[in-house]
């Protein structure tokens, strides 16, 4: 911490700066806090505050010695001996807020100290960055930054708002500046259905007290016409400066030299607001008489512009009352916004069209209203809007919602409304004259109930619906295909044979059918064939949008809640190829824009968590925010994903008893239902009570892991069962059992799978007493658990290791059982070189000194950033020292070089 080295130094200053609101008083408290729990008499700090001083830990004449200071023009040789004598050899620390606010003349005399040899330090802040070039030599100047996604959503936590989803927190960040004043006291005002993301986020957000404290100096400095140019911008949809201009009443060129021009960027003929939060203030500013001027005026501006359409908008906003001539183009506008998966403004035109119905038109437009709000994940919106868009028995209207009914009476109640189906199948089934369109529709909606019972482990209920769906539009067939592929997916991956829909007009469905092709290929072992069909599908139909103009980017993109779903099963793919950290980033980037909680049976959820725990042994923000926000939080897959993490934090401190004993629960419910899920990567019970010493426990484990293994992938679950055999087996049936795992290894390129198998293979080897082969397998593991960014495995594995004595008896290792290996060339036991024939040291003979220290931290399982850091070196100097070094000691790997140091003989 640099303010901690500047009081050990006994001089220096920082001088944090940033606009208000943003932390630079918490940070002080912070500061003090440190620095004095608990101190020597060494130390007198001084809080000062905008002239007025508290102390803490100096007393009043230190105070009124600084008072002095600051006050006079510079020290004269008896001030600085006063000074020497009333500090007797203590340092001074001055903590003082808004150094900005002092006289120009005082801030710069109290740098001034800070730069001398008086024994003060300056920790100050300021809400504006000082000027640079008169600071003393040696005065620190930092700009504190505003907080992101994780630290938004960690400071309304401690403000005591409710959970927050991280895409909501992304979207107030961007609204916000990262403000965490500005962020508390907007969550304040927001329902909890807001936060969650469950409720569409007002446009713009309300105004608060500290949106106006930040902006209203420089917004105090525009002319009410100004004013009025940026009340209209405000109310825009569109970023053409052409409108802006037209709808102001000015010319392009007066625009782009006015005062507005500082707020706004102006860049090839668009615009958009320099800060993003001076839309809430002037817009918050603004009466509605204003507003619906500014409404009026885009009316006109957008009258035989290219972009008529939208002036319908306006029109609807510009009405004090009902005007039904608007409810036609505005759902027009809003469906022409679904198709271009825009499903926010979808809600939010076709919400508004509601308000200008009557009869019909009204159902029309509720149900337009009501699919776009699922479609974007604002269940509760939809909830209130769908009960009015089909009513009495209007079958053609119940089979068109029937899709977002279906999901969001099972977000919102958690039970899928199996009767509402049945009845509308029956009605279907028996009915006269339905048309192809509906039945389509109801199949649909079949179909997707179908996936919700699967993905929730109701296998039968999940093929009746299916069953049901096929029955009613055996001529289309396409979502009951896609519907068939997927049950078939989660029932057994190692019998997915998919027969899927062919490429459909709609982006939603050509979004799914890639994903369950995907899945498709996952469970055939073909990640990487799994991931570019995703990337494709990603980078065609769901690439990511910049700004808030309508209709900007491509006209053919999926629904948020269908990108969900991609962008889930994108990072599973990546986390079972074995690439932790990239499968982390995907879904971090998807949750801070997507409602990644509500798809898959809250997926999102078990997989963040299990990221975090293999990454670094803890749960998230992101993970945790995820989760409390989640409608699927209660289902049973999240809640045994929570067993398995809790497995592994335990397992990793030791406790393989308790470990195991929480997986059991999680296999025997898995078997009882026989339903695996889309299955990621956790820890195996019969390892983990092989680990325990506790063999009949372990044998019981892998009958029942056999069961599960018939229905994973083949390679995948050969390798699983591989590393269970082998943890059980009797000493005389190891070597056996190692070969095994070896070709069961060679089918899986997951480097996370391989570390973990040569955990369970080094396990192996020390129960047999061969602690240099089980040493090198160890620091094999240590290395692919890094390649693949699973740090949170590293220390337990090391501990292992480091238990792992040279000499220890095959008897002592007897109770210790274990996992699996990696395919690295592996010396059998029988050819092992005796340490002792051999003098200690021999084995780096001809190596120079720097040579030496890099190939000794080596061979005790150092990784190279850990050696490069021990002797001070960059990382490439290590492996530039780590080449020669194989080169003269006549090895090929790491591995070979561990063995060969512990008395290992190379290998030919």
């Amino acid at each position: 911490m640099r303010a901690v080295s500047l009081v050990a130094d006994a001089r220096g200053a920082i001088v944090w700066w940033g606009e208000r609101g943003i932390g630079r008083s918490v940070l002080l408290d912070a500061i003090v806090e440190h620095l004095t729990v608990p101190r020597s008499d060494g130390v007198a700090i001084l809080r000062w505050s905008g002239g007025e001083s508290g102390r803490v830990g100096a007393d009043a004449r230190v105070s009124s010695l600084l008072v002095e200071a600051l006050g006079a023009p510079s020290l004269s040789s008896e001030g600085i001996a006063e000074w020497d004598y009333v500090l007797a050899g203590r340092t001074l620390v001055v903590v003082a807020d808004d150094i900005d606010d002092l006289p120009r003349e005082a801030g710069d005399r109290l740098l001034a100290l800070a730069a001398s040899d008086l024994g003060v330090v300056v920790l100050a802040t300021a809400t504006r960055c000082p000027d640079l070039p008169r600071l003393p030599h040696g005065i620190d100047v930092r700009e504190l930054p505003a907080v992101e996604t994780a630290g938004a959503m960690e400071v309304l936590a401690e403000a005591g708002c409710p959970p927050v989803a991280p895409h909501v927190a992304s979207r107030l960040v961007t609204a916000l500046r990262g403000n965490p004043a500005c962020l508390v006291q907007t969550a304040r005002l927001l329902r909890p259905e807001h936060l969650a993301g469950t409720s569409m986020l007002p446009d713009p957000l309300p105004l608060v007290p500290a949106v106006g404290q930040a902006l209203s100096a420089a917004v105090e400095e525009l002319s009410a016409r100004d004013r009025e140019i940026l009340l209209v911008a405000c109310v825009m949809v569109s970023d053409r400066v052409e409108v802006l201009a037209r709808a102001s009443g000015v010319a392009v060129e007066r625009l782009t030299d006015s005062d507005v021009a500082s707020h706004l960027t102006l860049v090839a003929g668009r615009f958009r607001f320099r800060d993003p939060r001076l839309r809430a203030f002037i817009h918050g500013e603004a009466t509605l008489a204003e507003r619906t001027a500014a409404h009026a005026r885009l009316v006109s501006a957008y009258v035989d512009d290219p972009d008529a359409a939208l002036g319908a908008w306006h029109r609807a906003l510009s009405a004090l009352e009902g005007d039904e001539g608007v409810v036609q183009p505005l759902l027009r506008l809003a469906r022409r916004h679904l198709r271009w998966g825009d499903c926010e403004w979808a809600h939010a035109v076709a919400r508004e069209a509601v308000g200008h119905a009557t009869g019909a038109a009204r159902s029309a437009a509720c149900e337009v209203t009501g699919i776009a709000a699922t479609l974007a994940g604002h269940v509760h919106d939809a909830e209130l809007w769908l009960p009015h868009a089909s009513p009495g028995s209007d079958i053609a209207a119940r089979a068109r919602t029937l899709v977002a009914t279906t999901l969001v009476q099972t977000l919102t109640s958690g039970r899928i409304p199996d009767d509402m189906l049945e009845g509308v199948w029956r009605a279907v089934e028996s009915g006269q004259g339905i048309d192809a369109r509906v039945r389509s529709d109801a199949a649909r909606g079949l179909s997707i109930a179908a996936c919700l019972h699967i993905e929730r482990g109701a296998t039968a209920d999940a093929w009746r619906m299916a069953q049901r769906a096929s029955e009613i539009s055996p001529e289309d067939g396409g979502a009951a295909r896609l519907a068939r592929a997927w049950l078939s997916s989660y029932a057994a991956e190692s019998g997915a044979m998919a027969v899927l829909p062919a490429e459909s007009a709609h982006a939603d469905d050509e979004a799914l059918t890639a994903v369950a092709r995907a899945v498709t290929l996952m469970h055939r072992d073909e990640s990487d064939a799994a991931a570019r069909v995703l990337a494709s599908t990603a980078a065609h139909l769901a690439p990511v949008r910049s700004g808030a103009s309508w209709f900007a980017g491509p006209a053919r993109v999926v629904s948020p809640i269908v990108e969900a779903h991609l962008r889930v099963v994108q990072a599973l793919v990546e986390m079972r190829a074995g690439d932790l950290d990239r499968a982390a980033t995907t879904l971090r980037q998807a949750a801070e824009r997507l409602p990644l909680g509500h798809v898959l049976a809250g997926l999102a959820v078990v997989l963040s968590r299990r990221l975090d725990i293999a990454r670094d042994g803890r749960v998230g923000m992101v993970s945790r925010a995820l989760e409390s926000t989640s409608l699927c939080r209660a289902l049973a897959p999240v809640h045994l994903g929570g067993l398995v993490d809790r497995a592994m934090v335990v397992a990793f401190a030791g406790r393989h008893e308790h470990a195991a004993a929480m997986l059991d629960i999680v296999s025997e419910r898995e078997v009882r239902e026989r339903s695996v899920g889309l299955a990621m990567p956790g820890l195996e019970a019969t390892e983990e009570w092989a680990m325990a010493g506790m063999l009949p426990e372990a044998r019981h484990a892998l009958e029942r892991l056999r069961l599960r293994t018939r229905a994973l992938a083949p390679g995948v679950g050969a390798l699983l069962l591989a590393r269970g055999e082998l943890a059980v087996a009797p000493h005389d049936e190891v070597a056996g059992r190692l070969d095994a795992v070896h070709a069961a290894a060679r089918r899986v390129g997951s480097p996370y799978e391989l570390a973990r198998t040569a955990v369970s293979v080094a396990r192996a080897h020390a129960r047999q007493g061969a602690a240099s082969l089980a040493r090198a397998h160890y620091m094999s593991a240590i290395d692919l658990f890094d390649q693949a960014g699973a740090g949170a495995w590293v220390p337990m594995v090391r501990a292992e290791a480091e238990r792992v004595s040279v000499a220890a008896p095959a008897a002592a290792m007897d109770r210790a059982a274990g996992p699996v290996i990696e395919p690295v060339p592996t010396v059998p036991v029988e050819t092992a070189v005796p340490r002792e024939s051999r003098p200690p040291g021999a084995w780096s003979a001809g190596l120079t000194e720097r040579e030496r220290e890099v190939a000794s931290l080596v061979a005790q399982g150092l990784p190279n950033r850990d050696v490069a850091e021990r002797l001070f070196m960059s990382v490439r100097t290590v492996e530039v020292h780590l080449g020669r070094v194989y080169r003269k000691v006549g090895v090929r790997s790491r591995v070979e070089l561990v063995m060969h140091a512990h008395g290992g003989a190379a290998i030919d």
